[in-house]
């Protein structure tokens, strides 16, 4: 469901357009002068540019470039995966995460330490919008929890997207949302980054922490920490 949720509100993206043509290499040629937002091989959405600057702005004026240059290896080699726009959306973010951890280490850093300076980036990412969705769901369902189980049945899978394989369970007193194959996961262990993978675990809990009283939920120990799938798991309260 988590994922799902937060899915929901970056789906504004369904417009973007992946454009697969362009010539390899075309990373170069971003340098001093050339908007950082403009991609030499595909449109970034909105909900795509908000992320990449989320992430950009947080590193030393200086470091930028390294994250620009980063970001579009990163995208170019990726063009293969970005099959649609939600897709195209977790890559993004992704490259972003990345990205910003080698700059800070290029800035100085070693890896524990840059990847601090990514998670602290990374709780405050949607953090408003995503409380405030929570927030709403409480107040305007007559029953909050029937509410959480029918959009998590209905809609959590499809809404993240074909790089994620996430089943729907329902149990003796609630429901289940269990991850099988995690799409940020697949990313990361393609570019050597799988230690960052615990950084999107944290991230759900800004959504986890806002959840209503009348819901009651438990995460067993997630890909990211030894799990064979991430498992959420949902009871009424």
């Amino acid at each position: 469901m988590g994922q799902g949720w937060r899915r929901r509100l970056r789906c504004c993206s369904g417009g973007a357009v992946l454009c697969v043509g362009g010539t390899s290499g075309a990373v170069a040629s971003i340098g001093p002068g050339r908007d950082p937002l403009a991609s030499p091989h595909f449109a970034l959405s909105a909900a795509d540019r908000l992320t990449l600057r989320h992430f950009r702005k947080s590193l030393p004026t200086h470091r930028r470039a390294d994250f620009d240059h980063s970001f579009y290896a990163i995208m170019d080699a990726e063009r293969v995966f970005a099959t649609d726009p939600v897709t195209q959306g977790h890559l993004v973010i992704g490259a972003c995460v990345v990205s910003a951890q080698r700059a800070w280490i290029r800035d100085g850093f070693e890896h524990q330490s840059a990847k601090a300076k990514v998670a602290a980036r990374m709780s405050t990412f949607l953090r408003r919008s995503l409380r405030l969705m929570m927030w709403a769901l409480a107040f305007f369902s007559k029953d909050v929890f029937e509410s959480l189980r029918r959009y998590t049945k209905q809609r959590g899978a499809s809404a993240f997207g074909p790089s994620f394989d996430i089943r729907y369970a329902e149990t003796e007193d609630g429901f289940v949302s269990e991850v099988h194959t995690c799409g940020y996961r697949a990313f990361l262990l393609r570019h050597d980054a799988v230690m960052l993978l615990d950084l999107f675990c944290e991230w759900d809990r800004i959504w986890i922490d806002a959840l209503p009283d009348k819901v009651r939920f438990h995460r067993p120990p997630t890909q990211a920490h030894g799990g064979a799938t991430c498992r959420f798991e949902f009871k009424r309260g």
